[in-house]
């Protein structure tokens, strides 16, 4: 009796745990199929192929009235925007409008001025890691407000501690890159201008509301910088725009083995642009990307295939420390300026004028305050990050287990399973990075991570 006991009990046990298994199968199989379904359902959708959220409404449960804090942060990089430019292009999404007057130009570095200065003093012990201006175009502002906003970044880098692998940075033009402005960006310590090409084809520049600089003024342009102290030229370009092709992007490359620039970042055209039309399919598309990156690395360039970003140097990843900083680590940051967005370990905030489609109003400003500020549990701070290391094609599995709180691996399993039963991805170190096949629905791929 005692042994039929036991053996009923055996069985029994057996039983719930058959069972358990039983359950435990189906439910991994489910997440599986769900992962199939919403990565199919994505993979064709350009939608997915913009920042995280898709929609600022997303967030309206972690709005909150105060401003962002940055009490805990040791560290963190500077964001300065300026919105200006001479001409404004058809493929950007950045927050711009054409040149005000030279006194509005006063005005708006005077605010910044005024903003920046209140943060530091407000965080005097802030290490700084990174520091780019960018926009529009800063090197379209008048001699005079130029002068003030280096000025401005000067006191700044002056008033802080900064990291060892500080490398301040600014975008410009080659139009708007004078002699003047190159001696006093590089008397302000800047060691790397950004300067935007987009494509060597004067159709397709023109197509797209953008002059085509002469070839020998952009050699002396760069020359220019080298010689004033600029150590990293990058060289922006992109892929996508209308009238494109494997001949223009060819002629794009040996206008940059002429050149010659430290870095080259390619660009993908964002086709979450209100009523543009998309002009390239995404096989088109990845083509045109495959087309690139090796045509990049045969000029000497290095990159992992789904890197946007190129550098002659192979221990560089191709970019600024402030974006080296968002991209690889989460790092926080600040930003000043009309629109400009900040990140903290508390959450992330965006200045007046984010949503605006007006912003002369917004010019006379003796502050451009933090607008919306969102208060960001863990797992958002964490999309966030995804969303921002998709332009690396990779993210850090250890920083997104500190941001969590918990281990990335286990929370993640569902999505690392199916990406690498697929190929997908690779898991080198600590860091995730897409693959070539992967890479073809890269943003479909990175939104299993942030939004099912």
């Amino acid at each position: 009796m005692q042994i039929h006991n036991i053996v009923n009990h055996l069985l029994s046990m057996m039983e719930r745990i058959f069972a358990k298994v039983f359950i435990i199968t189906i439910l991994f199989i489910d997440r599986m199929v769900n992962f199939t379904e919403i990565f199919e359902t994505r993979k064709n959708d350009s939608r997915w192929n913009t920042s995280y959220p898709l929609s600022p409404d997303d967030w309206n449960i972690y709005r909150v009235p105060e401003e962002l804090s940055f009490s805990e942060e040791e560290e963190l990089s500077f964001y300065i925007h300026i919105p200006f430019c001479k001409k404004l292009c058809s493929f950007c999404e950045y927050t711009r409008m054409l040149c005000p007057s030279v006194k509005l130009q006063d005005q708006y570095v005077d605010t910044l001025k005024h903003d920046v200065f209140t943060f530091m003093e407000k965080y005097p012990s802030i290490k700084l890691c990174g520091l780019d201006v960018g926009g529009g175009t800063p090197t379209a502002l008048s001699d005079k407000s130029f002068e003030n906003l280096m000025s401005l970044c000067s006191s700044a880098m002056s008033a802080l501690t900064i990291s060892d692998s500080f490398t301040p940075s600014i975008e410009a033009t080659f139009e708007t890159l004078t002699a003047q402005k190159v001696d006093l960006l590089t008397s302000a310590g800047f060691k790397r201008v950004s300067l935007g090409i987009q494509s060597t084809s004067s159709e397709v520049l023109s197509c797209n509301h953008r002059d085509s600089p002469d070839l020998e003024y952009m050699k002396k342009s760069i020359s220019m910088l080298h010689d004033k102290g600029v150590c990293i030229v990058n060289l922006d370009m992109m892929y996508g725009l209308k009238g494109q092709s494997i001949d223009s992007f060819r002629k794009d490359m040996q206008t940059l083995k002429y050149l010659q620039p430290e870095q080259v970042t390619i660009y993908e055209l964002r086709t979450n642009m209100i009523n543009e039309q998309v002009h390239m399919s995404k096989d088109e598309l990845y083509d045109a990307y495959s087309f690139l990156y090796h045509s990049l690395l045969d000029l000497g360039y290095h990159a992992r295939f789904g890197q946007n970003t190129f550098s002659t140097s192979s221990n560089d990843i191709g970019v600024s420390s402030y974006l080296r900083e968002r991209m690889m680590n989460a790092g926080s940051y600040k930003g000043f300026g009309i629109s400009a967005q900040s990140m903290s370990r508390n959450g992330i905030s965006y200045n007046v004028g984010k949503l605006k489609t007006s912003f002369k109003n917004l010019l006379e400003s003796k502050t451009f305050t933090e607008e919306y500020v969102y208060h960001l549990p863990p797992k958002e701070l964490a999309a966030k990050y995804i969303a921002i290391g998709a332009y690396n094609g990779s993210f850090s599995l250890k920083r997104l287990s500190e941001l969590l709180g918990c281990d990335a691996r286990t929370y993640y399993s569902g999505q690392l399973d199916f990406c690498l039963s697929r190929g997908y991805i690779e898991i080198f170190g600590d860091r995730v990075a897409v693959t070539p096949s992967g890479f073809k629905y890269y943003g479909a791929l990175f939104s299993l991570f942030y939004s099912t």
